[in-house]
């Protein structure tokens, strides 16, 4: 057996450039989307309009201010270039927007509301729960396609939502509305036998 190749960026090997010349083959030359394809990236466009909106609303409901920077960061790390990766696919392909996106609000338009009904422990902890979600979402959808330059942004989609599931834990942690996960020691553990 050769020498295990682990770390690198992406999970490349000195190996995967045969499997990325295969890959790069079936990005190149079609717009069209097959079925799946389609309905995960009108899919994907209509859950970043949905998102975009609560992210709206906790702005507006939360009187924190490190977590209001948080969700204004978060719109644009994540939920912008993530609806922008599908719009492009769509149209460049030909395809209508499933929502207009003037149809978003611009964080910086939306007034604080102190409606009583959510408080700063329960929007972090759902942002970290829907940043979780996200990432499913957008590993379910990149193998739906066969077209790679949808499946890059799908994967790219899911990084950026990956980084902030931490992201919205850590902060809940700091702030004291969540416990830390709890570790388990690898001391006193049983030993596995062949």
């Amino acid at each position: 057996m050769s020498e295990v190749e682990i770390g690198r960026p992406e999970g490349r090997t000195s190996y995967s450039d045969y499997a990325e010349r295969y890959y790069a083959q079936a990005g190149a030359g079609r717009n069209s989307l097959s079925a799946s394809e389609y309905v995960a990236v009108v899919e994907g466009f209509r859950r970043e309009v949905v998102c975009m909106g609560q992210c709206n609303l906790y702005l507006a409901a939360t009187k924190d201010s490190q977590i209001k920077e948080a969700i204004k960061t978060y719109l644009e790390d994540v939920c912008n270039p993530n609806i922008h990766e599908m719009k492009k696919i769509l149209e460049v392909g030909g395809y209508v927007l499933p929502a207009p996106l003037e149809e978003i609000m611009s964080p910086d338009k939306v007034s604080d509301q102190d409606t009583g009904v959510a408080n700063g422990r329960m929007i972090v902890i759902a942002q970290w729960f829907a940043a979780r979600a996200f990432m499913t979402l957008w590993h379910n959808y990149a193998s739906m396609s066969q077209r790679t330059d949808i499946r890059d942004a799908f994967i790219r989609n899911y990084h950026r939502a990956f980084r902030w599931q931490v992201t919205f834990h850590e902060i809940a942690v700091e702030k004291k509305l969540m416990a830390p996960l709890p570790t388990v020691e690898p001391k006193g553990m049983p030993l596995i036998s062949e």
